[in-house]
């Protein structure tokens, strides 16, 4: 069965979608306010702040669930993935 995990922090944020245990798509954002791809220091003028990746991803997650029929009940924040982001630098 397929899910959708997400999570954020001050570096950007990444949506994956899981099948099996497997991960068969993932998405990820940096933080940078106009290159959505682009990691900077959170402390530049150009981060965006986390609560808003937080609200992206969540809306990011929704979406690609959507695209993918995944049911919005298997759409979930993963505390582990944020650990894993966690550990990559800017």
């Amino acid at each position: 069965m397929r899910s959708v995990i997400y999570a954020a922090t001050r570096c950007g944020y990444c949506v994956q979608v899981i099948d099996g245990g497997e991960i068969v798509y993932e998405y990820a954002a940096g933080n940078h306010k106009r290159e959505s791809q682009t990691f900077v220091d959170p402390r530049s003028p150009n981060a965006v702040k986390l609560s808003q990746l937080r609200r992206w991803a969540k809306q990011t997650a929704d979406q690609i669930a959507e695209e993918r029929g995944v049911p919005t009940n298997l759409v979930e924040y993963d505390p582990d993935l944020e650990t894993q982001l966690d550990a990559i630098p800017c």
